[in-house]
């Protein structure tokens, strides 16, 4: 079983990176996990098939914006439940859900258990790296609720939160 999980974002644009913040917590804790790969991405689009071909199952991490939850709430979702965009421009316009529907139709293997933790986010427009408290909290909360669904779903017992 080879498993990915890949914090996305951008941590210059303050709140929006705390996938990637949460992708370096867990690079710690399954440094050495010999089934377990943990990458911190600012890539999307196409970029996304490459990240996840070969892999068995894969953890996304990302912010989130909806307005309809308060900042700091974890959404846990599954692939299947984010959007398909209609639109394919450019490189920069495909999103994660049309390269993971162009990559299946075009036979790349792409993980079939997907699993995406998106944390409600306060800010993604000011120019910062520091992330606002309720979400600093809200990836460590993440970081724990990644770690506790990959004991549970594929037995990593051995490998507790730190």
């Amino acid at each position: 079983m080879k498993i990915t999980v890949i914090g996305m974002g951008n941590e210059l644009l303050s709140d929006d990176g705390a996938g990637i913040c949460a992708a370096r917590h867990l690079q710690t804790i399954f440094q050495d996990h010999p089934c377990v790969h943990v990458e911190a991405s600012t890539w999307g689009g196409f970029r996304f098939i490459d990240l996840l071909a070969g892999y068995d199952a894969a953890i996304i991490i990302d912010a989130i914006q909806t307005g309809r939850k308060p900042v700091g709430y974890i959404h846990r979702m599954h692939a299947e439940a984010l959007i398909h965009s209609v639109r394919m421009i450019s490189f920069h316009d495909i999103n994660f859900a049309t390269a993971l529907s162009f990559a299946r139709a075009l036979e790349i293997p792409m993980p079939e258990d997907i699993t995406v933790f998106a944390i409600e986010v306060a800010d993604i427009h000011t120019i910062s790296e520091n992330l606002h408290p309720l979400v600093m909290n809200a990836v460590e909360r993440c970081v724990e609720n990644v770690v506790s669904t990959l004991n549970e779903k594929f037995s990593l017992a051995s490998y507790p939160y730190v």
